[in-house]
């Protein structure tokens, strides 16, 4: 392949396939590669797909509640040109959440959280044990209270990724599965990419956009200095049967998000194991134990499916998204838990830096140059 694309997007995860879809739609040629078999590893198929900045509001970073308010606020336009692209649907729901309270240490939990909310100016109400069981009649009588989130948002994040893959069917744009990078040379206007793996094939672009996840660091080519990223375990259960909620349920402990079609899933633990992928015993006994404390009739579920992914997480635990000291080179990478959340807003910067505009003030604190190694360290390329 000889044509010089606008970008080579390494990575076809929810982050890569959003970006590469927000550039298609500014007509631009993309091409996206993945190492990865469709629908391998990764987090996007594993996430459980919960839009809540509010929810997140005590524990996230100023400047990445920011980016989640905003990306959130894309997100209807998001959905409805995709689901509009495509014929399909992204399953995209508004109902909201709410946050029960099992005892009093949740209670108090919950009131520092909306102590919080309120003081970002987020939107939540506190609501009565009778308030949050007219809300969802299937909760245990042991909740006392409940803070309600009418804001926050849910997709189904295999949904999503099926309709991003399905946008490269039609047009010059191509998505390669099981393709790696085998060398990659500067050229006067941008780089000349060698590929390997099911297929050999040479690409020209303009730009590279990292989108990696948990495997940045594992990169051979292009050759870029460590940014610390490392995985972080998480496995998530899929239950199935007659719908037992409407909307989003939350803990300190778990979360519970319902599907129309009546699939709940749990999840989702929080584990530094490497990568060590295999499901545990211990995992979905505590998930399960903890979302049967509020809604006692997953006891009567199937159990359909227990996932493991991988989220992609530096030290700040904040996303890694701008040029690098390669001005052609782009990262956008290390969403850790809010990769699906933070799909629109990153692909509409990353589209915006590739064609040529700085990076916003907004942007600035996720630059890959705070990630730089000290003097001494190692640079260069990972095996």
């Amino acid at each position: 392949m000889t044509d010089t694309h606008d970008a080579l997007i390494i990575g076809a995860g929810a982050i890569g396939l959003s970006i590469a879809v927000e550039l298609i739609s500014r007509g631009r040629n993309v091409q996206v590669i993945d190492a990865r078999r469709s629908g391998e590893g990764g987090a996007s198929r594993v996430a459980a797909g919960m839009l809540g900045p509010a929810s997140e509001a005590e524990i996230a970073e100023p400047a990445v509640l920011e980016l989640q308010l905003d990306s959130l606020r894309r997100y209807p336009e998001f959905i409805a040109g995709l689901e509009s692209a495509t014929g399909r649907s992204c399953g995209y729901r508004t109902e909201g959440t709410l946050w029960p309270a099992r005892h009093r240490d949740d209670e108090l939990q919950l009131e520092h959280l909306h102590r919080v909310q309120q003081d970002r100016g987020l939107a939540a109400e506190w609501l009565t044990a009778a308030q949050a069981r007219a809300l969802e009649p299937a909760l245990a009588p042991r909740v006392i209270g409940g803070l309600s989130v009418a804001g926050d948002h849910q997709v189904d994040p295999r949904r999503l990724v099926d309709a991003l893959q399905s946008v490269f069917r039609t047009g010059e744009s191509r998505l390669h599965w099981e393709t790696r990078v085998c060398r990659c040379e500067e050229i006067s206007d941008g780089f000349d990419v060698g590929c390997g793996g099911a297929s050999e094939m040479n690409f020209r672009a303009r730009h590279i956009v990292v989108a990696t996840g948990a495997w940045t660091d594992r990169l051979e080519r292009p050759a870029l200095q460590p940014i610390g990223m490392r995985p972080v375990k998480g496995q998530l259960l899929r239950l199935r049967g007659e719908p037992l909620a409407t909307r989003v349920l939350r803990t300190p402990d778990a979360y519970i998000v319902p599907r129309a079609d009546g699939e709940l899933l749990i999840g989702a633990t929080e584990e530094e194991q490497g990568w060590d992928d295999r499901p545990t015993a211990g995992g979905v006994l505590d998930q399960l134990r903890y979302a049967w404390e509020v809604l006692p009739g997953i006891y009567d579920l199937e159990f359909s499916e227990i996932s493991v992914g991988f989220r992609p997480a530096v030290g700040d635990h904040m996303p890694v998204i701008g040029r690098s000291d390669h001005e052609r080179i782009i990262y956008a990478t290390g969403h850790y838990r809010h990769g699906i959340l933070l799909a629109p807003a990153t692909a509409w910067h990353v589209a915006n830096l590739i064609e040529g505009q700085d990076a916003p003030d907004a942007l600035r604190p996720f630059a890959p140059q705070r990630l730089a190694p000290e003097p001494g360290e190692l640079k260069g390329a990972v095996a």
